[in-house]
């Protein structure tokens, strides 16, 4: 009699983006794999930050809102992933995934003034030239020939991207690119050289403060300023200034011809992605377990709670385990947990015991505060994309991502920052009732500060005490600020009057669902010292069944850098699975 090959069990703490990517390549690579994926959420929720929430508001109606990622970018990554592990040749459309591309891209609004300028349009579509035609002229009256000279940013910051994507984020080998981009690095007396701090090059190409802001305001995602600290070594680029070379990232949503570019709208919002992802790992047999909160991670296996089950707990052996859960996160309360403290005990008296703590070793990208807000009225002066920028008070607009200077501006009358609003409905009407719209603000903001009494407490006693580092004064004072630089829009100056429902999301918010470390929905920040092979490695030091994937792990932050990180890191597991094997 021939005995079967018994299948090697491989378990993923967390459903987010990269739990569920990684799930579908090894399932789909491997018949003889026994994948689980643990899930603290309910399903509906799965997909962490990647994902959208419902409000119904009487007699209106049903909204919706994006908590995490609202933007969609190089689309060809996500189509990859289906074309790679989906059965018989199954499409992401086939899996309920579509996109829409978002023409023009963004909608940059200069709060003090209310001039505003579209930007983010492609060359090649002939029904927006009288778009790009009025583009080109509002660049032109920033700054003498300012639209040559962004074309001139582009063609920099694109060579940035057809260099950097391949070689130094999909870690795969493209030396056809790297002539562009050393010549656009060296030309004209290094002036784009990509490892000046941000502003030093934007300072090269644009005199219009206008002009700077548009080719900077993407720093904010990777919780970056532009400005050089005189006072840090190679003026702050290992730390908390952007280098040049991030620029890379208005290419990516503003080139108009360079095929990786562009800004799209998936229909049916995130929550569409994050159940095609479901949907694909399920057509693949892994296992999804929803209310299934891991509280401890060993070599041997988990250790969990079912929110179902209260009164049960329980252990999964493993022959490799993938952590997901964000890891800052994860290295300190999942794998420190001192067995005097749990043991392998999990019964119901001391599920009071599990804990939110995180890393302090690490740099952290900004926190946000969040503003959904369920509209009365359509709001025509928005685009789906926007971003409201100071050009008087500049470099204190970037400040408002350290603590100080938020603790200032809650306490003073007024206060300069930048921000980013999503109106959905444009793209998809399925957002919001007819003739209303749902916004979203995200105003950037201080992480929480890490506090040793509450990393002692129970995660409920924890969660409540962190909520007293954001006050309800200081949100009802950002809302006004918000408010008031919306009202540079004309059809923006009574706003607050259509709001008919509102919903705030801190980084209080974020720790509770997702328990990402410091509160920030990015993960850990892009500065050199946590950059490609200086971002924390998906193998851990002396954890032979251990991998991690996400965004706080290589290559980084981002619904496209962590599908690329899951299909790195699912090589990895393939080859510690064989090694396992024997």
């Amino acid at each position: 009699m021939i005995k079967s090959t018994p299948k090697q069990k491989v378990v993923i703490v967390g459903g987010g983006v990269g739990g569920l990517a990684i799930a579908s390549r090894l399932a789909s690579s491997s018949s003889m794999l026994d994948l689980t994926i643990l899930e603290k959420n309910c399903k509906g929720f799965v997909g962490g930050r990647c994902g959208s929430f419902n409000v119904n508001v009487e007699p209106y109606g049903t909204f919706r809102h994006e908590r995490g990622p609202s933007l969609l970018l190089l689309k060809d990554v996500y189509e990859e992933l289906f074309a790679d592990c989906s059965p018989n040749g199954m499409t992401a459309g086939d899996f309920g995934l579509f996109f829409r591309q978002c023409v023009p891209a963004y909608q940059v609004v200069f709060s003090e003034d209310g001039d505003s300028i579209l930007v983010g349009i492609p060359d090649k579509m002939d029904s927006v030239d009288d778009l790009r035609m009025e583009m080109r002229a509002k660049m032109n009256s920033f700054e003498e020939s300012g639209a040559e000279k962004w074309d001139a940013y582009m063609r920099a910051t694109s060579a940035y991207l057809d260099c950097g994507l391949p070689n130094f984020i999909e870690e795969k080998l493209d030396l056809a690119s790297f002539p562009n981009f050393i010549y656009e690095a060296l030309k004209d007396k290094a002036k784009a050289w990509p490892l000046l701090p941000h502003s030093k090059v934007l300072d090269n190409f644009f005199v219009s403060t206008k002009m700077k802001a548009m080719a900077s305001f993407q720093d904010l995602y990777v919780g970056l300023e532009p400005y050089e600290n005189k006072q840090e070594f190679a003026g702050g680029v290992i730390t908390t200034t952007a280098p040049a070379v991030f620029g890379l990232l208005a290419a990516l949503e503003l080139h108009p011809s360079n095929p990786k570019c562009g800004v799209y709208a998936p229909i049916g919002g995130f929550q569409a992605v994050s159940e095609a992802f479901e949907k694909l790992a399920e057509s693949n047999d892994v296992t999804i377990k929803y209310n299934s909160t891991v509280t401890q991670v060993t070599e041997e296996g988990v250790y969990l709670l079912d929110s179902n089950e209260p009164d049960q707990s329980s252990f999964i052996a493993a022959d490799l385990i993938i952590v997901n859960a964000d890891l800052p996160y994860a290295t300190k309360t999942l794998m420190e947990n001192d067995p005097k403290h749990f043991g392998n005990d999990l019964s119901p008296e001391h599920i009071e015991k599990i804990r939110f703590d995180w890393e302090e070793k690490f740099l952290y990208s900004s926190g946000v505060i969040a503003f959904h807000w369920s509209i009365n009225k359509t709001l025509d002066c928005l685009n789906t994309h926007n971003v409201f920028m100071e050009t008087k008070n500049v470099r204190e607009s970037w400040e408002t991502l350290r603590r100080a200077s938020m603790k200032k501006k809650a306490s003073s009358s007024d206060g300069a920052m930048n921000f980013y609003v999503h109106r959905a409905t444009k793209m998809d009407e399925s957002a919001s009732p007819e003739n209303c719209d749902a916004i979203m603000v995200l105003v950037p903001c201080e992480t929480l500060l890490r506090d040793k009494v509450c990393a002692k407490l129970p995660k409920t006693e924890a969660i409540a005490k962190y909520h007293e580092q954001f006050s309800d004064e200081m949100i009802k004072h950002v809302k006004s600020i918000v408010l008031k630089r919306l009202s540079a829009l004309d059809d923006l100056k009574n706003l607050e009057a259509h709001i008919v429902h509102e919903v705030v999301d801190t980084p209080v918010t974020y720790s509770d669902l997702y328990n990402v470390g410091a509160g920030t929905p990015f993960a850990l920040s892009h500065g050199f010292g946590q950059l490609s092979i200086t971002r924390p490695s998906s193998e851990p030091p002396n954890k032979e069944k251990l991998l991690y994937v996400g965004a706080s792990t290589r290559p980084g932050n981002g619904v496209p850098l962590v599908l690329m990180g899951a299909k790195l890191v699912a090589n990895k597991a393939i080859s510690k699975l064989k090694n396992i094997m024997g």
